[in-house]
């Protein structure tokens, strides 16, 4: 018998948070590279993106043949994007040069992952980058022990809407992602809680290891 999963997201019923999804009319378009690996991938929060969000687009791939056939030329030349990457030449997104920006691009997997996308796709080399100077602590305890400045990309999302649409309101992208915890940890033993699975995630704090030039 084939396994019950959600129409919208695909994810068995113990896993999905459809229900629990609420509308965000963000003006900012958010376009989402997501590893393909990441796409299976139950602990994923870009699920719960596509749920919340009025304005993103999601495009699975890694190298610009995958990219090109999905349109990422077309969304990249009719805007003025910025890319969230933490990089040596990266600006801060609360110093205010992000006035300009109309379209935010947002890397979805490992720091090693999204590191080998920036790398088969130098165009986004030509991008604006930014990352954050005071993100925020991360509530996505399914993650083990994350290093600072870490988050899921949700989180990410959710803090650069907070310092650029000011008047967007967020929390149904931080309490959605609180209803897929809470339900990932039901099924952890509490004598296994600390041998969580390392889930993807980016330190989006300049400073970090993985700021080095593009």
């Amino acid at each position: 018998m084939a396994r019950a999963t959600c129409a919208r997201c695909g994810m068995h019923p113990n896993t999905c948070v459809c229900d629990e999804c609420e509308r965000v009319d963000n003006s900012q378009r958010v376009v989402v590279l997501q590893h393909p690996s990441e796409v299976s991938h139950s602990k994923g929060t870009v699920r719960v993106l596509r749920q919340c969000l009025a304005r993103i687009d999601v495009l699975v791939g890694e190298d610009q043949t995958s990219f090109a056939r999905q349109g990422l030329e077309g969304l990249l030349s009719k805007t003025r994007t910025g890319l969230l990457f933490p990089s040596a030449d990266s600006q801060p997104v609360e110093g205010g040069a992000t006035s300009d920006i109309d379209q935010w691009l947002v890397l979805d997997g490992t720091w090693r992952k999204a590191a080998k996308i920036l790398h088969l796709n130098p165009q986004l080399g030509q991008l604006p980058c930014f990352h954050f100077a005071d993100p925020p602590v991360s509530q996505y305890r399914i993650r083990k022990a994350p290093r600072a400045g870490q988050l899921s990309t949700l989180e990410a999302v959710a803090h650069l809407l907070t310092l650029t649409e000011p008047d967007t309101d967020i929390a149904p992208l931080l309490n959605a992602q609180e209803a897929l915890v809470r339900k990932r940890l039901a099924f952890v033993p509490d004598g296994h809680r600390d041998s969580r699975h390392q889930a993807s995630g980016i330190a989006y704090a300049c400073g970090q290891p993985q700021c080095k030039p593009r």
